[in-house]
């Protein structure tokens, strides 16, 4: 058990690396991996108390706001690279 998690976490996390490694080994990707916990974390969410859903939620907003940053730089970029 680490310091901060429960076994069941150190579990989980170990068995979340092994399932994303052997998928991405038999699809060529994470694509399968990543709608499979999508589904499942959706799933999870009226296990969860309001507060902590909620929780969730705008953490998923914020990684959800900084990937599309990330998208219109990259595009910035290449607009940029191709007028040169």
């Amino acid at each position: 058990m680490g310091m901060w998690t429960s076994d069941s976490q150190d579990t989980m996390r170990i068995v979340l690396k092994a399932f994303g490694d052997a998928s991405h080994k038999n699809y060529g990707s994470h694509s399968y991996a990543a709608g499979y916990l999508e589904s499942m974390v959706v799933q999870m969410m009226p296990f969860m108390p309001k507060r902590v859903q909620k929780s969730f939620v705008e953490d998923v907003i914020r990684a959800v706001q900084k990937q599309e940053k990330e998208v219109v730089e990259k595009m910035n970029q290449n607009q940029t690279m191709e007028r040169v």
